[in-house]
């Protein structure tokens, strides 16, 4: 076990995050506007005699409120169009930040700095060379404008956690809360029939039956809003009843489980009613790390249960095989309708579009076409074959890759890595907040199995879950850095 933790240790680079800190904060750029933000604040606080403070508490509780506004909001119908209303949440927040720590007084915190921020900065540095290197500029500095939103809302929302890390459990039950009413709202469709949508109506056999789509509008697009927060879901109901301590104590950890267990079924079985192919691998994908996370660790200490364990789960396996073939035929064929092969239609579309993509990335793979829908569809004119238009490559990777070249997906993939393994020393170590971190690492693997084969990732109801995620376990590993660092045997 500890040569396990050392060696995800070395891919989290977890020892190098102090020494990072130090040099940035010491850097001519960073250190210089920090210096210019300090005096300014000192400035103001000297005009106004400290009689601002208030106000800058109060400028913090309104960000931190937008930012609850935000994941809360990311399922209205507002929004499934109008993504602009999304993007001014989030920089009001981000704003309401600056202001506050502008009008605040000076209080000593921990060092908000890790090596998860220098991959992120690598990402929007590759997304700008991109920018200004590609046949598109003009289309992709509206990609670009979109990437700004997301960073800048990555590191609005982990220097909240980093700040006070009580803050996590409140900005995942928003983001549940709203999954909930769109998950209760798809079951209504699916009740009455809803038509499909001619945007993404597939007129292969399998799919004859309803497929819902919510508010959102598009099956594939709810699917990948609904699959993280299934797992997040399980671990905040878990880090509840395993770490809740005050008023109406076992009330609120009796409680806490079962609740956990019902919305997590609620949204599991709004995936499974999207139709969505790329949901259902994601949904088993998903299971299975959690079960091999849960399985490793509990039986790394009781080696007596292995084998039992394994017995159940392979019973529980087959009980599932079964309940869906003879209950639900429909739901086994759309199921294996995934490895048909070019055989179904979907599966021929998607094909052609990777061929294409990949063509792409091979006379680009050096900087990429830049960031954004408009910019690739642009260059993808030039290599799609006739019949088979698309907006994306339908493989994140490949998107990467195409939109930012190889420097952009290098970072991506450092960014995945480095999420995933901090997480993994946050599960291993004395933190109170180990079930939401292997719940983050669960939301992370569902959007990334979803990714390999559609395209909605860049939407901004995924997109912006994305982000949290990675600015969660980013604050997370800052605030835990001491537990990280002498995890339980």
């Amino acid at each position: 076990m500890s040569f396990v933790l050392e060696l995800v240790k070395k891919a989290a680079l977890i020892k190098m995050d102090d020494s990072f800190a130090f040099k940035v904060k010491e850097s001519m750029l960073v250190g210089g506007l920090l210096s210019v933000f300090e005096k300014s604040r000192e400035s103001l606080s000297r005009l106004t005699g400290g009689k601002l403070v208030l106000l800058g508490d109060i400028f913090a509780k309104l960000s931190f409120f937008c930012l609850l506004v935000l994941l809360a909001g990311l399922g209205l119908p507002q929004f499934a169009e109008g993504k602009e209303g999304l993007a001014l949440i989030s920089l009001a927040a981000s704003a309401l930040y600056l202001m506050s720590r502008l009008w605040q007084a000076k209080t000593e915190e921990k060092a908000g700095f890790n090596l998860l921020d220098l991959a992120v900065g690598a990402y929007f540095t590759s997304n700008i060379i991109s920018t200004f290197a590609s046949h598109y500029m003009v289309p992709s500095l509206k990609g670009l404008s979109k990437v700004v939103v997301y960073i800048i809302t990555y590191f609005t929302i982990k220097t909240a956690l980093v700040q006070r890390k009580e803050r996590l459990p409140w900005l995942i039950a928003f983001a549940l809360l709203s999954g909930i009413a769109v998950s209760l709202y798809g079951l209504y469709q699916y009740k009455i029939g809803v038509a499909p949508l001619a945007t993404w109506e597939d007129p292969s056999v399998e799919n004859k039956g309803t497929r819902i789509y919510s508010t959102l509008g598009n099956p594939n697009l709810l699917a990948g809003y609904l699959l993280p927060l299934a797992p997040l879901a399980l671990a905040l109901g878990t880090t509840i009843w395993s770490t809740y301590i005050g008023r109406w104590q076992g009330l609120v950890r009796n409680l806490s489980l079962p609740m956990s267990f019902a919305v997590t079924a609620l949204l599991a079985l709004a995936i499974v009613l999207t139709g969505s192919r790329g949901g259902y691998l994601s949904i088993g994908g998903t299971a299975a790390f959690v079960l091999l996370a849960l399985s490793f660790y509990f039986l790394s200490r009781k080696p007596k249960l292995i084998f039992p364990t394994l017995i159940g789960l392979g019973l529980m396996l087959a009980a599932g095989g079964l309940a869906v073939h003879f209950l639900a035929p429909s739901l086994e064929t759309r199921i294996l309708s995934i490895f048909a092969g070019s055989e179904h239609s979907s599966n021929a579309y998607r094909m052609h579009v990777w061929r294409a993509s990949l063509a792409m990335f091979q006379d680009n793979w050096w900087l990429g076409v830049g960031p954004g829908n408009t910019a690739f569809r642009l260059a993808y004119g030039l290599y799609m074959k006739s019949g088979f238009d698309a907006l994306g490559t339908y493989c994140v990777p490949l998107e990467v890759g195409v939109e930012t070249g190889l420097l952009g997906l290098f970072s991506a993939g450092a960014i995945i890595l480095m999420c995933l393994s901090r997480a993994h020393l946050i599960f291993y170590s004395d933190s109170s907040y180990r079930y939401l971190a292997l719940g983050l690492a669960a939301a992370l693997v569902a959007l990334m199995i979803q990714g390999l084969v559609d395209t909605v990732f860049y939407r901004p109801q995924v997109h912006f879950i994305f982000w949290f995620v990675v600015a969660a376990i980013s604050a997370l590993s800052c605030t835990e850095i001491d537990k990280i660092r002498h995890p339980k045997d």
